[in-house]
């Protein structure tokens, strides 16, 4: 009886249905179609009236009285898109606590259900919401309206850690149950690649084990208070119901909730890939599936109409196009599909093809590219949308024949109340389903389906399997001597002007990386001025006197060469990649850029602007924070060194930079005399020097300015500075000292001595704070590389709670290093191979040829200390290593630079009594 009832719904609603599909058996035949009439908006609209609590709770009632049920439909407005990364999971987590009771009846919710005869019940949560759904008789309304109310506004006096425990666990389940099935691992990886890293879909509704397993309580309970509140709610009753007993029942047992707070909530965002992209993965399934996945508009957008009924004509019955050409034509694939799952924020178009066993995945994908063009070249025949707008209107008809569940009229008003606003919202659908034409269907598929797509193919695990061997794996195989490794020729030359040259051959690749280096560096800002290198240095790809920054960028990309600037301490550089081939051009380019700067006002106000955003920045950030305050307190005022660290300078020096200063700085310090370049790749010096001189030749200058020296603050030692981060999860913790100048002897046994303390993943520093207590992501201590009295640091961001902690530990390490603990045994044999071992690696590119180079060019380093490298680590004793570090290291004269969460960390810090504590009012 209910398949005649629906039929004639149908009918009523498309009244030429029947004579469109059968006069559609040939649809491009030149046969007569019956013309379709508009759907009839008006029939498939559900009646219901709407009234709000005072507590925000919406409630939506729609009366039927044909059997003595309610459908019962609670939406809350929160999916895994409220979620932050590293706390997943949580939306779907706290839907399996609704179901284990509340404060006033802690009893399960399942049991309570079956006791009163509930049907088609469940609760679900996605990226936007979480619903709990019953159809209940009835007779048992009441107790199920105080059921869901209590659930709502009592729920978190009944949680326990037994329950997180026990639901963690039946989620993790579900979890391993969901990947454990054939293609179950795709969408994870799906919206992982399609979606940006911080986009709120960017992770599955599930979770990660991980953020499962680290979820506290706390985390629960806040959960809970931040989204479950009634102004947060849509409650639908459908069935058995007048709209005066709904009120009546609704406003007794949820009027008295408490209202949740304020949300916040992010309309639209739809992602743009950049470029395709194409992947491949092997699951344990039983035969290749190609995906084919694009961003398209979210939930309720005409557009998003266009492609429903546009995957309708793609693949929605077996006449269709992917399935005619797929399935019942070549017959290469078994099965497709075309749908588009349309979300709040943004929408997804995917079109899936199931290979046949034996045939080649590139064929499918070929033919379904061929029908996938067609189809948007060419619009759908009248008949096709036809029949696409009546099997979308039957099938809502269908869903709408229940009163609850998935597609139900419940469902349906609480959605759209939910997502759009109004419970009428879903009627839009419809009449934007009878506006479409097929050029409008074609027009916003080939405007969406165009653009860059992701491609995944799964494929079955092959059939592997291991061999026998006769390994015997108790045994450690044994260490080869490392390779030797062939430093190249350090060669020189000088240019007629005096530009000083540098080449290391390597003719690997046919690549050429230039450096321009002079002899300038933040260290050479006025003392008036901090900033004005790093300002001056980026301006030179803002403008020459031949060339506008964006001539620069297409005569630099037509070469296909880089560009790039930068300042160290002592040294600013104007780096270049080439190819042989464009070598001359290419030179010309660099020679243009370092010498003939325009300094253009309107880019200078820019730069201006960016470097002072950048200020705020490096003050924001705690660790950009902590090397920004250490050099102005290890550096005597008025030492080239004493700058804030960065070389961004201070706010009232950038502000004062004009185009004047800019150019006056670049002329007194880029002159030849001052000048080296510096070339590592595919050349010998006979080809370079003619290009050289034809580019730089006639560059002409004054003599090379000179610095002051660098010198310590004998002061600084024995403070411990702190620096107030209101509510900072983290400290920066760094302690610091002025060293020696680079040059002597035992630099060598110094470096081993350093990597070996903060400078790997493995060094006693990082194993203490990370590998072992936990404390922190990673701890790093280093010397610097400056020409001048170098810096001995220690950087370690720590968790606020092992602060004083992290300290003491950080000054154990510091006073091991300088001698309380000697690097001896097999520490000593571990680090020396590594040492050693590392070389291929450490100058396998020709970046790393050129920073030895610059090295060299700094410090006045003997260019033996590259080429003797492996053979003078080799000779390294304990002894030497120890005897560097207890020249370098001086626990004594330590520095302090804490920044943190005051409160927290304050006290603790002045109970260790190490010296005299200063709290700073800001970062300079």
């Amino acid at each position: 009886m209910r398949r005649l009832v629906l039929a004639a719904a149908l009918a009523a609603l498309l009244p030429n249905a029947v004579s469109t599909a059968t006069a559609a058996n040939s649809p491009r035949s030149g046969s007569a179609v019956a013309a379709v009439a508009p759907i009839d908006i008006e029939s498939l609209r559900i009646a219901h009236e709407t009234f709000v609590l005072p507590n925000g709770l919406t409630v939506i009632v729609h009366s039927d009285h044909s059997v003595p049920l309610v459908g019962v439909n609670v939406w809350y407005h929160v999916g895994s898109r409220n979620e932050q990364r590293g706390r997943t999971g949580f939306a779907h987590l706290f839907e399996h606590f609704f179901f284990n009771g509340s404060e006033n009846y802690p009893h399960g919710f399942r049991e309570a259900m079956d006791d009163l005869g509930a049907n088609n019940r469940n609760g679900t949560t996605n990226g936007d919401r979480t619903n709990f759904f019953e159809d209940v008789p009835v007779s048992a309304l009441e107790r199920t309206l105080y059921l869901e109310a209590d659930r709502m506004g009592f729920l978190a006096g009944n949680l326990s850690d037994d329950m997180l425990e026990r639901e963690r666990g039946v989620v993790q389940n579900e979890k391993r149950q969901g990947e454990n099935a054939p293609y179950g691992r795709v969408f994870g990886r799906l919206v992982e690649t399609m979606y940006p890293y911080s986009h709120p879909y960017s992770w599955s509704t599930i979770g990660s084990m991980e953020d499962l397993q680290a979820a506290t309580m706390d985390d629960i309970r806040r959960w809970y208070a931040d989204w479950y509140g009634p102004n947060n709610a849509v409650l639908v009753l459908a069935g058995d119901i007048t709209v005066e007993r709904a009120k009546e029942l609704v406003t007794r047992y949820f009027g008295g909730i408490a209202p949740g707070v304020p949300v916040a909530r992010q309309e639209r965002w739809v992602p743009e890939l950049d470029a395709d992209i194409r992947d491949r993965m092997q699951d344990r399934v039983p035969q290749t599936r190609i995906y084919r996945t694009w961003h398209v508009p979210p939930f309720g957008d005409r557009e998003a109409h266009d492609l429903e009924l546009f995957a309708e004509v793609l693949s929605g019955s077996e006449s269709s196009p992917l399935d005619r050409a797929l399935v019942y034509g070549s017959g290469n694939a078994t099965r497709v599909s075309a749908s588009i799952m349309a979300s709040e924020l943004s929408g997804l178009f995917m079109v899936t093809a199931d290979v046949k066993p034996g045939v080649d995945p590139a064929v499918v994908e070929a033919e379904l590219d061929a029908v996938l063009e067609a189809a948007l070249t060419r619009a759908p025949t009248r008949a096709e949308l036809d029949r696409a707008r009546a099997r979308e209107v039957s099938g809502f008809v269908r869903g709408t024949e229940r009163l609850g569940g998935f597609g139900g009229r419940s469902d349906v008003l609480a959605q759209s109340m939910t997502y759009l606003g109004s419970a009428d919202g879903y009627l839009q659908r419809f009449r934007n389903f009878s506006a479409a034409t097929p050029e409008s269907v074609r027009a916003t598929a080939a405007a969406w389906l165009r653009k860059p797509s992701y491609t995944l193919q799964v494929d079955p695990f092959p059939p592997l399997r291991a061999v026998a061997g006769d390994v015997d794996r108790s045994v450690l195989p044994a260490l080869a001597d490392a390779p030797a490794v062939d430093f190249p020729d350090v060669q020189r030359a000088t240019l007629g002007n005096g530009i000083d040259v540098v080449l290391l051959e390597r003719h690997s690749t046919p690549l050429l990386n230039i450096a321009l280096v002079t002899d300038a560096g933040t260290a050479a800002d006025p003392a008036a001025a901090p900033g004005t290198a790093t300002m001056a240095l980026n301006l030179l790809l803002k403008g020459t006197t031949r060339r506008d920054a964006f001539r620069i960028a297409d005569d630099r990309d037509a070469l296909g060469a880089t560009l790039g600037v930068g300042n160290s301490l002592d040294q600013s550089f104007v780096r270049m990649t080439a190819l042989p081939a464009n070598l001359r051009a290419s030179l010309d380019l660099l020679a243009d850029v370092a010498r003939n700067p325009a300094f253009p006002d309107d880019m200078v106000d820019l730069q201006r602007e960016q470097q002072l955003a950048m200020i705020g920045q490096s003050r924001a950030n705690p660790g950009a924070a902590a090397n920004r305050l250490l050099p102005t307190l290890l550096y005597a005022e008025g030492s080239p060194y004493a700058q804030p660290g960065g070389g961004l300078g201070t706010e009232t020096a950038v502000a004062g930079l004009d185009r004047a200063a800019l150019a006056a700085w670049h002329q007194q310090w880029f002159v030849p005399a001052n000048t080296t370049l510096i070339i590592a790749g595919d050349i010998t010096m006979d080809a370079l020097l003619p290009a050289l001189e034809a580019s730089f030749g006639d560059w002409r200058g004054g003599a090379a300015p000179s610095k002051p020296a660098a010198a310590g603050n004998p002061a600084a030692g024995g403070r411990i500075y702190l620096v107030d981060k209101p509510g900072a999860p983290q400290s920066v913790i760094a302690a610091a000292h002025v060293t020696s100048a680079p040059g002597a002897p035992e630099d060598l046994a110094l470096e081993t001595v350093i990597r070996n303390f903060g400078g790997m993943a493995t060094s006693r520093l990082n194993r203490n704070l990370r590998l072992e207590k936990h404390w922190s992501y990673g701890a790093s201590g280093f010397v610097s590389g400056s020409r001048g009295q170098r810096t001995f640091a220690v950087f370690a961001p720590v968790q606020t709670d092992r602060t004083v902690d992290s300290m003491r530990e950080v000054l154990r390490e510091i006073e091991g290093v300088a001698g309380a603990r000697p690097i001896a045994g097999e520490e000593f044999e571990s680090i020396l191979r590594s040492q050693v071992a590392r070389l291929p690696g450490r100058f396998e590119t020709l970046d790393s040829l050129v920073a030895a180079a610059t090295d060299i060019v700094n410090t006045g380093r003997d260019p033996a200390y590259y080429d003797d490298y492996a053979a003078n680590i080799a000779t390294l004793t304990p002894e030497a290593l120890n005897a560097a570090a207890a020249a370098t290291v001086k626990p004594d004269g330590l520095t302090w630079v804490v920044i943190g969460d005051l409160k927290q960390i304050e006290a603790g810090i002045r109970a260790l009594g190490w010296g005299e504590v200063v709290v700073l009012p800001a970062v300079p």
